[in-house]
């Protein structure tokens, strides 16, 4: 089975219980950051949702006034998004179409802006064609916003070096892609992802997200972390900060 094939079979799988399965005080944090840095990035306008899966940000951005088209390459993820955009009743506002974000079936200069959150890009083998698409369907001045996993995240390494895991540090120095449960991820790291979208004629600027919280913990925040937050929130654009969390955040603007 190609990579391309078990990605799409991986989400296929988990399309019926997705919302569930990322849903805890650690995550709807991150949420809480991503939605509050599309608010300060985008311009009124057409904005392309890339994996938008069942319609978290897209549903946020029609419901504050923005048109949204929405892709996946998954059916049951764009079924769920449907059933969402029906209950909600916004339809005027988002549309959902099955596409690649290798192959983006839109003109050149098409959107104002583009979003592609939660590691989407982590999971596309020709990631450098893909993010090249983004800039070639993204119109002169237009903004962007992509949030991915970062292969240096701190609590990984922190978590690593306590339990000796002598053999997966030395295998995460030498490889940046694993296959996990069956998905297959490329992880970048701040200075790779900077450059690459910064030769293809974008502005940048990367933050972090969850930079001493682990988001798969399903318990209430502990007191610690609440301080871990608020810390984060001071320092999210500031180095060295920015290059260690969990998830990094590229805030971007059409150069070329």
């Amino acid at each position: 089975m190609s990579i391309n094939a078990s990605v799409l079979r991986y989400y296929e799988d988990i399309a019926g219980d997705y919302n569930d399965r990322f849903n805890n005080p650690r995550i709807n944090f991150m949420r809480s950051v991503e939605k509050m840095v599309l608010l300060d990035s985008l311009q009124p306008g057409m904005i392309l949702d890339i994996g938008c899966g069942t319609g978290e940000q897209s549903l946020f951005l029609a419901k504050k006034g923005y048109r949204v088209l929405g892709i996946d390459i998954s059916k049951e993820m764009i079924k769920k998004a449907s059933n969402r955009i029906k209950e909600a009743g916004i339809e005027n506002n988002l549309s959902l179409i099955l596409a690649s974000a290798e192959a983006l079936p839109f003109r050149d200069k098409s959107f104002d802006g583009l979003i592609s959150i939660f590691g989407v890009f982590n999971h596309i083998p020709r990631a450098n064609c893909a993010f090249r698409e983004t800039h070639r369907v993204l119109k002169k001045g237009g903004r962007a916003v992509f949030t991915v996993v970062n292969r240096w995240n701190l609590t990984w390494w922190i978590n690593a070096l306590i339990r000796c895991k002598g053999k997966w540090l030395l295998s995460s120095l030498k490889s940046k892609e694993y296959t996990v449960n069956g998905l297959w991820t490329y992880y970048f790291s701040k200075n790779e992802l900077k450059n690459m979208l910064g030769r293809m004629g974008f502005k940048v600027k990367i933050g972090c997200m969850l930079l001493l919280i682990y988001p798969f913990n399903t318990k209430d925040l502990l007191f610690y972390e609440n301080l871990f937050i608020r810390f984060e929130d001071r320092v999210r654009w500031s180095k060295p900060f920015n290059s260690l969390g969990y998830y990094l955040i590229a805030r971007l603007e059409k150069q070329q």
